[in-house]
């Protein structure tokens, strides 16, 4: 029964990164409140999994009007093209895909568009969220095992009477 448990527990260490895994936005181009000058053809997301081709993406501006966009996915890339550039503005990036794992996930960001030549403050960067609690949960994992290891395994303490 021991060895059992104890198959069972390394198989769930080594599994770890399957079992709290869940696809997180990696990178974006344009990022999060990234200020574009110039003219933009395309947005391109890129996950930490593979992603469903039935995922989509939809982009408006600051009046709420909805952008045409066509959408492409390729593993673990989205990319929307639009067909005019786009006008000054704020817009956002709303998206929903279906990761490798099966979980849906959503978000949003901002970015904004001048064609003015004096934009100052642009931010550059990729857009990444939850690496660090993947790692984090996968670590608690590891030390939770191997205190339960270090329990089970424990030889108990017999003394010796001397008669």
């Amino acid at each position: 029964m021991k060895k059992i448990f104890i198959s069972t527990l390394f198989l769930l260490f080594v599994f770890a990164q399957a079992t709290f895994a869940h696809s997180y936005l990696k990178a974006s181009n344009p990022t999060d409140g990234q200020i574009i000058d110039g003219s933009l053809s395309e947005i391109i997301l890129n996950f930490d999994t593979v992603i469903e081709p039935s995922s989509l993406l939809t982009l408006t501006n600051e009046g709420g009007k909805e952008i045409p966009v066509s959408i492409s996915v390729n593993n673990d890339t989205m990319i929307a093209k639009f067909t005019s550039p786009l006008e000054d503005g704020t817009y956002q990036v709303n998206y929903n895909i279906i990761g490798e794992d099966g979980h849906p996930m959503s978000g949003s960001y901002l970015f904004m568009v001048s064609n003015s030549e004096s934009v100052e403050g642009a931010s550059e960067g990729d857009s990444s969220e939850g690496s660090s609690t993947n790692w984090f949960m996968i670590f608690i994992g590891a030390i939770v095992i191997i205190v339960i290891l270090a329990f089970l395994t424990k030889q108990p303490n017999r003394r010796r009477r001397r008669y």
